[in-house]
């Protein structure tokens, strides 16, 4: 009777199968720490909302939604006849300013004779009183001579006071300095200002693409009442865009700046990108929400919260469009390989304690 091959099948499974799964778990578990994966991932890009800085009805709409535009080009205008009128206006307060102030030079070289001729009269009746006095006190002249020529002197000098007075008003007006050009006249430059706000208004009324991009969300209409620092419309600008994965705070412990990781889109399955761990938020996002957790209650509740981590994607040849709002799953290699011996080591944190020397009693009593 024949022996059969039972026992050597037997040996195989109770020490070849076990061995095979133990080595197998152990390489599973030395290189599991090594990538940390997430599919909470989106695509982004910089996005601007498009507002006009002036009010006013909508004359023309010069783009159509998804349509790709360069910097500059005009988007849509504004019905510019109230701005045009506000604009003459300003001119001819500007012009009436000018006017004014080569008015007011007329007005001073005026007070300045006017001056003169005052003074020079004050100065006349000032020398017929003293002539007057001395006559007087040798009982030649009447005192009603001296009296007359008294008040005349006083008159005379009473209207080169005022016309000194109005010089200086005049002069004042003139900020100090008659010389002064019309234009760095402190109201000329206010009515420049204000014709220069007028002008800006009025090129304002063409709302232009502050950068290249594609037109998005375009529900505006000819006819429209729209008001300034309203968002009409969005703008996607035609840069790179980037990716960015929310991992939760306990994945995040080597993982570094730096450091290279795949993106696979769930709308391109078969494509795989490599990217580059460009830089991880200093906040999570529970710190933006519009209501912060309040930990400080005494119903709390842990929850690991998620850190955005923002991967720049590599260019490669072929490679389909990136939209943003796409969904995604990151793999980062974080480079980090486990070891034997940090399962018979001591863990971080715990400190080994030395044994205590035996009491010596005959010591502690001497």
């Amino acid at each position: 009777m024949s022996r059969r091959p039972v026992p050597v099948l037997r040996l195989l499974l109770l020490f070849a199968v076990p061995l095979v799964a133990i080595a197998g778990a152990g390489w599973w578990w030395l290189s599991g720490g090594r990538y940390v994966t997430t599919d909470n991932a989106y695509v982004k890009a910089h996005i601007v909302q498009i507002s006009p800085e002036v009010s006013g009805q909508v004359r023309r709409v010069l783009t159509r939604d998804h349509a790709t535009v360069a910097s500059g080009q005009t988007l849509v205008t504004i019905e510019s006849r109230p701005f045009r009128l506000a604009l003459d206006s300003a001119d001819a307060e500007l012009d009436a300013a000018r006017a004014h102030v080569e008015s007011l030079r007329g007005i001073w070289r005026e007070a300045v004779a006017e001056l003169s001729e005052a003074e020079s009269r004050a100065a006349y009746q000032e020398r017929q009183w003293q002539r007057q006095e001395e006559l007087a006190s040798k009982g030649v002249a009447s005192a009603s001579k001296r009296d007359e020529a008294f008040n005349e002197a006083r008159g005379a000098a009473d209207r080169a006071r005022t016309a000194r007075e109005k010089l200086q008003r005049v002069l004042t007006a003139l900020n100090g300095d008659p010389q002064l050009p019309a234009d760095q006249h402190p109201m000329v430059r206010e009515k420049i200002a204000a014709r220069e706000r007028a002008a800006l208004d009025l090129a304002r009324t063409a709302v232009r693409a502050p950068v290249d991009g594609v037109v998005v969300n375009m529900r505006l209409q000819q006819g429209e009442q729209i008001k300034a620092a309203t968002p009409l419309f969005a703008l996607v600008v035609l840069s790179r865009p980037w990716v960015e994965a929310n991992f939760k705070e306990t994945e995040l412990t080597h993982v570094r700046v730096g450091q290279k990781a795949t993106v696979v889109l769930d709308t391109y399955p078969d494509v795989t990108w490599e990217a580059l761990v460009e830089s991880v938020s200093p906040a999570t996002g529970a710190e933006f929400a519009i209501l912060p957790p309040q930990n400080a209650s005494g119903n709390w509740v842990k929850v690991v919260q998620r850190l955005p981590v923002k991967l720049r994607l590599l260019p490669h040849v072929g490679e389909p469009p990136l939209r943003a709002g796409m969904t995604a799953t990151v793999s980062i290699d974080t480079g980090r390989q486990r070891s034997l011996t940090g399962v018979t080591q001591i863990p971080s944190g715990g400190k080994e304690i030395p044994a205590s020397p035996p009491h010596d009693v005959t010591a502690q009593s001497q």
